[in-house]
Formats: structure tokens, C-alpha cells, sequence
């Protein structure tokens, strides 16, 4: 009897999707920091390399086959995140928001500005900038990470692409996505 309470008290695995999606995220995440806002503190963040992480954790959960975009030729979907973090020093709230742009493999270089599916998304996470800040901040994207795949994953037109083979070259459209430009966001 404890048995089956234990179970229905379990939380319910998602089953990982099928497909194969490459995933990329632009250089100028990982050459221009930014500054989170404080008045006493000087903290900068470099977006890239932890949104990566919280990207992977993410999409690993979800998905079979994750790869790096520079190590992918044939995958079926680019998936090209732009991450953007903010802190509101008043309040110690971390605001990360994600812009995923979804690209078939097959999609030709000219038709870059137009992705195949946008979703954009944003999570806080209260937190001190003053200690472990990193620790927050990928608390903050992975909870906009989880918002952007519970999206993809109820959209028809994506489960469809993510399942079919694609003739196309992955590698130059990883290439040319480092060329798009990021989008404007005032804080």
C-alpha cells in the first residue's frame, strides 16, 4: 500500500522527445559582457557560456539528441538562443529573458531574417549579486529555458521538424547566424 502512494506522489516524467537540434548561440555573447546594475557593486556577466550551461540542462532533459551547433552537419533544427540578463538591486531580483529563434537546416542564408518559429520568454529568481551571483542567474535561465521548450514542445510544426531528416549544411548556418543582428532591449 505504501508502495502505490509513493508512486502516484512521484512527479511524472516527461518522455524525451525524438530529433535532432542543433544549438547556437552568437559570439558576441561570449566576447562583450555586461554590466548588472548595482550602486556600490561592479559586477559583469558574460552571458554566453552560462546560458549555455542552463541551455543544455534544459534541453538534455527534454530532447535525445542535443549537440553543439559546431559539431552538428546534420542536424534537423538550429536552435539559436539570445540570452539577456538584468538585476533589480532594490528588489534583488535577477530577470533573465530568452529569445529562441528556430531554423530548419534546410533554410537558405538569404531567408535569415525570417526564422521558422520566435519565442521569447523571461523568469526571475531573487538572489544577491553580492554573493554567488552566477549561481541566481542560471537558476534565472533555466526557469526561461524550461518556459521557451514547454512552448516548443506543444508546437505541432516544430515536433514535426525536429523529426524529419533535413538535406542542408548545419555548419553554415551556425556561421552565418553569428551575422544576425541581437535584438534591442532597453532596460
Amino acid at each position: 500500500m505504501a508502495n502505490i502512494a509513493l508512486a502516484e506522489s512521484a512527479p511524472l516524467q516527461h518522455a524525451k522527445l525524438p530529433g535532432n537540434i542543433a544549438v547556437h548561440i552568437a559570439k558576441t555573447h561570449y566576447e562583450h559582457p555586461v554590466r548588472l546594475l548595482h550602486p556600490y557593486l561592479d559586477v559583469w556577466h558574460m552571458k554566453g557560456p552560462l546560458a549555455e550551461k542552463a541551455a543544455f540542462k534544459s534541453l538534455e532533459k527534454r530532447f535525445e539528441n542535443i549537440q553543439h551547433c559546431a559539431n552538428s552537419e546534420n542536424a534537423n533544427v538550429v536552435l539559436l538562443l539570445e540570452p539577456h540578463m538584468f538585476y533589480n538591486p532594490q528588489l534583488r531580483v535577477f530577470h533573465a529573458e530568452m529569445i529562441a529563434r528556430v531554423f530548419i537546416n534546410s533554410t537558405e542564408l538569404k531567408d535569415l531574417e525570417k526564422p521558422f518559429i520566435s519565442v521569447k520568454k523571461q523568469a526571475q529568481q531573487n538572489g544577491d549579486l553580492g554573493i554567488k551571483p552566477d549561481f541566481y542567474m542560471e537558476k534565472a535561465y533555466i526557469k526561461a529555458m524550461d518556459k521557451i521548450i514547454n512552448k516548443l514542445e506543444t508546437d505541432k510544426s516544430f515536433t514535426s521538424a525536429i523529426n524529419t531528416a533535413q538535406n542542408g549544411n548545419a555548419k553554415a548556418l551556425c556561421a552565418a547566424l553569428d551575422d544576425l543582428p541581437v535584438a534591442k532591449i532597453y532596460y
